[in-house]
């Protein structure tokens, strides 16, 4: 017997009494082991449960109740669970089990439960305590006890035994001897042999460890150059700009590259999976592309592999493209797969198309030249060489910048370029400058022509010739200038006129007021009744004239007014009446019941209505009679629809002549006699009034029989206090009483007419004035005197009023805020508003009358003024019983024509002018006026030769004014004359007018004074 098993039998018999011992109290150990073991596993189970089902019972989910009680009994060990509340089983569930195995049922309350009084029931394996337990049980465990110690002992004395060659075995692991030199003495047994064995197995593991350290070496550098070429296949594949589908030989998409995602509109893992013909191949070319693909698996061969040709592609969209694609097949131990490498030419088809274009173009009429991505020209057309004079040839390589009329101007080319590289196109113009040396404006178009990769590759620029586009705007601004110059003048005119019409009006309206004030019969003062109304008229007339450029741009306005209805219907007829009389003609008028009485509006325009069409009536009838009539069509609470049909039996109209019968400076010529003449405003002028009221006007005539004009109106109706305004002015007189004889006031004035008219209408009032004659003078009797109010005529000479009033308003004085009314004849609408902007306070407009210089008075008379009686002064009452002086201008004022044919000196002006003032002061005045003259025929030589021609102006209209109401005919009509240049803008007649008046001025002054040395005498 070997020495390890002797050793082993040795020891197991030492110990089989201490084993038997041992084995005796185990068994007593664990039998108490097993209670405290079932009592633990007992504790285990039920918290498990308790946790588990906790949630579901929270919930009052029976199901995941249910479920979770399931997956409790899948547990090892655990047979059944029963959860129950009362006599409600809430979950059950069990396993299938050896009815042999006996089973420990614990029940257990499950705490914290949101359902009251649940248990769970638990029925688990107790088998393997129960085996330890029993008589089998106890010997089995014994056997083993006492195997294991047995084995323990015989391993330990086996291990003795077996040190001494072990260690020298473990000696050998340090060296270098050979296994055949390793002698194990004393121990011829089985040891040696091992050992021997084991040095052999060592050397073979040496050879094996190097080889296999040599193989790991090489798979590791063939690992590495491997995930190289893959992350270089990977990084190519992702770089590609070409998109990369690999499919399967049963057409299944495997890989989708990321460009195939941008191109088709596919995500990769939505497309991989699904067949190639079914997503990406159009419908008409799906049953091809299997054929094909067939065709190769079966033969090996494919007409379209490893080529690069154009086909049709779909997008996930629908939409189909063009694509350019190359097939390459390759085997693989699964079969054939089929990579393509697809490019979308979508843009380069476009590209193509519109060089084809381009190039179709580009032999047309228009010039074209092409530079590459550099600015240098690479070719231009025939039409570019016959615009510039250059040949293609001339300008191939140089830069567009040469060729322009500034090339110097290197900001400008920048900025050009620099928009073409932002926007892609540039268009404006320029001019360049042609062979033969001459500018030539262009519009020119520039565009950055890019490639499929969307690189810059060209410039494609185009022009058009602007030279004779240039001509034409110039001459077309030209012309506007001269519309802009000549519509200037026609407002200049129309101030100028308005101011020269009105201030003889003044005159006129003036002596009418005056001569009212006297005594006169009935008949007279009818007389003057009518004749002043007939003033008031021409002068609203005079307005309507003035207003017409307006009305052409439909700006004229409407005043809203309360006026009585009835008052103005009648004077109208009565401002009629004797022409009519005259012609011996019937004319009736009629005011139809329910027509309102007192009404609002512009009375002046519904006033010129009736008149033009009555007047025309009368005109135009020789025998019978004339019909006016007004009727109320239609009343509301606040407005009323008036008609006004005017009848007679006059001459007619021809139908022909009626469409166009209310437009401008339209006559029925072929109807009207050529006595009638006129300027065909009225009827337009009417029109355009009756439709700012909201009304139509409309005419039904025959020729022989007479015509009847027929138009409407709307005007609102006047309430009481605007009614009884109506009333009490139609009662007022002038009441001077109510203008203080303590009031301070001063006249800046420089005509000598309009002075005496208002100095007379200031003492028959008893007021008294201070006159000035220009703004100069103002300004320095201001600083001296507290007047309360000042009449500020607006056109003086030195300084006019409106720079006067700014120089007043500029003082430091209380001087400063005085109360300041324009008095002036510039009529045109806008112009209170203006003079207000200024400084002035008011606006009384020429030719003014006495009430509406005592009203402004009674409007801004400081309320600290005491009211005293007062009378006119005999001296008034005297100017009052006769003509009045300073009028006689008026008509002379009126001539504004050039008459070089006239006599130097008027009579008749002089004959008037003694008799508005008397004949002792005429002599007197000529003085003055001559002293005055010569000074400003002086001004006009020195404006001319100046060039100044706002002075001459002037200066022409002063002096022009003064010689028409001192006489001198002749001197006026030329100072007319060069007014008229300057308000046309024929500044070089004017001056060389104004050169000439030197000589004719002396000749009417010396005549003038001729004639003054002979005396006046009062007629």
């Amino acid at each position: 017997m070997k020495i390890r098993i002797r050793t082993i039998y040795r020891v197991a018999l030492f110990f089989a009494i201490g084993l038997a011992v041992m084995i005796a109290f185990a068994a007593t150990l664990l039998e108490k082991e097993k209670h405290d073991d079932v009592y633990h596993l007992e504790a285990h189970i039920s918290q498990l449960v308790t946790l588990t089902t906790l949630p579901y019972l929270e919930r009052g989910d029976l199901e995941g109740l249910q479920r979770i009680s399931d997956e409790i009994t899948k547990q090892p060990g655990i047979l059944y669970l029963t959860i129950e509340k009362g006599q409600d089983v809430l979950a059950h569930s069990h396993s299938s089990r050896d009815p042999t195995i006996k089973v420990t049922t614990v029940s257990v309350p499950i705490e914290k439960s949101p359902v009251p009084n649940v248990e769970a029931v638990i029925g688990f394996q107790a088998q393997h305590f129960e085996s330890a337990s029993s008589e089998i049980g106890q010997i089995i465990i014994f056997s083993t006890v006492a195997l294991a110690i047995i084995a323990i002992f015989s391993i330990y004395f086996m291990m003795v035994g077996a040190m001494r060659p072990l260690k020298r075995l473990n000696h050998l692991q340090g060296t270098d001897t050979a296994p055949q030199d390793v002698k194990l003495v004393n121990y011829a047994d089985d040891i040696s042999a091992t050992v021997e064995y084991i040095l052999n197995t060592k050397d073979k593991l040496d050879k094996s460890y190097a080889q296999l350290e040599a193989s790991l070496k090489e798979q590791k550098y063939s690992y590495i150059e491997a995930r190289q070429i893959e992350e270089q296949s990977e990084a190519i594949y992702k770089a590609s700009h070409d998109a990369i589908i690999v499919a399967n030989d049963q057409g299944i998409i495997i890989e989708f590259s990321p460009v195939a995602e941008q191109i088709f509109g596919w995500d990769r893992d939505d497309i991989v999976g699904k067949s190639m013909a079914e997503t990406i191949v159009p419908t008409p070319m799906r049953d091809m592309h299997i054929q094909g693909m067939r065709h190769f698996l079966k033969t090996g061969e494919g007409p379209v592999l490893n080529q690069r040709i154009e086909l049709s592609a779909i997008r996930r969209s629908g939409r189909e493209f063009p694509i350019e694609i190359s097939i390459s097949a390759a085997k693989t131990q699964k079969g054939h797969i089929f990579v393509s490498y697809i490019r979308d030419i979508s843009q380069r088809l476009q590209n193509q198309t519109e060089l084809k274009i381009a190039a179709h173009a580009f032999d047309t009429s228009q010039p074209v030249f092409i530079a590459d991505n550099k600015g240098h020209i690479i070719r231009s057309n025939p039409a570019f060489s016959n615009i510039t004079g250059y040949q293609s040839s001339e300008v191939a390589g140089k830069k567009p910048r040469s060729l322009t009329a500034n090339p110097e101007d290197l900001g400008f080319h920048k900025k050009i370029w620099r928009i073409l590289n932002s926007q892609g196109s540039w268009e404006g113009e320029m001019r360049l400058r042609h062979k033969a040396g001459h500018n030539i404006p262009v519009f020119m178009s520039i565009t950055s022509i890019t490639d499929e990769n969307n690189e810059l590759s060209h410039y494609v620029a185009h022009f058009f010739d602007l030279t004779e586009q240039k001509r034409g705007e110039a001459k077309l601004k030209e012309m506007q200038q001269a519309a802009e110059n000549a519509n200037k003048a026609k407002s200049h005119f129309l101030a100028a006129m308005s101011h020269e019409i009105r201030t003889p009006m003044n005159g006129v309206l003036g002596v009418l007021g005056l001569l009212k004030e006297t005594e006169l019969d009935d008949l007279q003062k009818k007389l003057v009744k009518t004749a002043r109304e007939s003033g008031e008229l021409l002068l609203a007339i005079i307005n309507d004239i003035l207003d017409f450029s307006k009305m052409e741009a439909g700006k004229l306005s409407l005043e809203d007014n309360p006026f009585n209805m009835y008052d103005l219907f009648e004077h109208t007829v009565d401002i009629v009446y004797p022409q009519a009389e005259n012609k011996n003609l019937q004319l009736n008028s009629r005011i139809a019941d329910g027509v309102p009485k007192y009404l609002v509006g512009d009375g002046d325009r519904v006033r010129q209505i009736l008149l033009n069409l009555l007047s025309n009536a009368v005109k135009y009838t020789n025998t019978g009679t004339v019909n006016i009539n007004l009727q109320c069509l239609h009343r509301r609470h606040d407005s009323v629809q008036l008609q006004v049909d005017v009848k007679d039996t006059g001459i007619g109209i021809d139908q022909k002549h009626i469409p166009t019968l209310f437009e401008e400076f339209t006559m029925a010529q072929a109807t009207y006699s050529r006595t009638h003449e006129g300027s065909g405003l009225g009827l337009a002028i009417c029109r355009q009034l009756v439709s700012q009221m909201n009304g139509q006007i409309s005419v039904i005539s025959e020729v022989g029989k007479g015509s009847t004009f027929t138009f409407t109106i709307e005007l609102a109706i006047a309430d009481e206090q605007e009614s009884g305004e109506v009333t009490s002015k139609s009662k007022q007189d002038i009441n001077p009483t109510n203008i203080s004889d303590n009031l301070r006031i001063l006249v800046a004035e420089d005509n000598p007419a309009n002075q005496i008219v208002l100095r007379t209408m200031m003492e028959f009032s008893g007021i008294s004035v201070d006159i000035v004659s220009n703004g100069v003078e103002a300004v320095e009797a201001v600083s001296r005197i507290p007047y309360d109010i000042v009449l500020m005529d607006i056109s003086m000479p030195h300084m006019d009023g409106m720079e006067a009033t700014k120089r007043i308003r500029a003082m430091d004085t209380p001087a400063k805020d005085v109360v300041i009314v324009a008095l002036t004849a510039h009529a045109l609408r806008g112009d209170r508003e203006h003079f207000i902007e200024l400084g002035m306070d008011d606006f009384v407009s020429k030719p003014f009358t006495r009430q509406s210089i005592l009203d402004c008075l009674n409007r801004w008379q400081p309320n600290d003024v005491g009211i005293g009686p007062k009378s006119a002064p005999d001296s008034a009452l005297s100017m009052a019983s006769k003509p009045l002086t300073g009028v006689a201008d008026v008509n002379a004022e009126a001539d504004t024509g050039t008459d070089n044919d006239a006599p130097m000196v008027d009579e008749a002006t002089l004959a008037q002018l003694a008799k508005d003032t008397s004949a002792e002061l005429v002599p007197e005045l000529i003085e003055f006026y001559i002293k005055d003259a010569r000074q400003r025929v002086e001004k006009i030589a020195q404006s001319a030769d100046e060039n100044d021609h706002y002075t001459l102006e002037f200066e022409a209209h002063t002096l022009g004014s003064s010689a028409a109401a001192h006489g001198n005919k002749q001197l006026c009509a030329f100072c007319r004359d060069i007014e008229k240049h300057c308000l046309e803008q024929s500044f070089d007649l004017a001056f060389a007018s104004a050169q000439a008046i030197s000589d004719i001025a002396e000749k009417s002054f010396e005549a003038l004074e001729t004639r003054a040395e002979k005396g006046f005498t009062e007629q």
